[in-house]
């Protein structure tokens, strides 16, 4: 696991571990740019990847892929647009595709509910790690560090950052190994 703030290098370390000749399988999570700068951050990531690599953009059905590609490792990049992604995922399936509906449904969820969606994303990402670990190949999983920066200003945003912080919690504790980059500096923490 590869944590770190924003523009840390958090990406480019994750990348520095693996071979350039060998069979890797990129798994992209940010699937759909919604402007252009993120477009501009996603075309930065790809100039970055080795050509040799193959690419799988998608945020669905991640534990499949461990069966379905047999590679030397999986990069997963990253855990925060995975479970950001999977969360409005699971929003749809619930009300629908129109966002501003979403976006008033979600203000309107219980505390109960809440644990419920939180509960299907730590189940998620259960079902990954242990694919991960039935499979030879390696996973690397790099995820932003959500709890040093500025607390949100709204109680939705506030536990949606608790959410990430907890799938952060639970790869740790299933990891082998775990970096903190600062300032383009890995740190060893596990």
């Amino acid at each position: 696991m590869i944590t770190g703030g924003a523009r840390s290098g958090k990406s480019a370390f994750a990348e520095s571990l693996l071979d350039t000749e060998a069979k890797i399988n990129y798994i992209a999570t940010n699937c759909t740019a919604q402007d252009e700068e993120m477009e501009n951050r996603v075309l930065l990531h790809q100039k970055r990847r080795s050509k040799n690599w193959q690419t799988t953009e998608t945020f669905l059905d991640i534990a499949d892929l461990f069966q379905q590609k047999q590679v030397s490792a999986h990069l997963l990049d990253c855990a925060t647009m995975l479970t950001t992604n999977f969360f409005f995922h699971l929003m749809k399936e619930r009300f629908g595709e129109d966002f501003k509906v979403i976006d008033e449904e979600i203000a309107k969820l219980s505390e109960s509910e809440k644990a419920d969606i939180e509960a299907e994303i730590l189940t998620e990402w259960h079902k990954i790690l242990m694919a991960a670990r039935k499979s030879s190949s390696q996973l690397i999983v790099v995820s932003n560090e959500v709890g040093l920066g500025i607390v949100p200003e709204n109680s939705f945003s506030r536990w949606f950052r608790d959410v990430l912080g907890h799938v952060n919690q639970s790869l740790g504790k299933e990891v082998d190994a775990a970096f903190l980059v600062i300032a383009g500096i890995p740190m060893k923490i596990k």
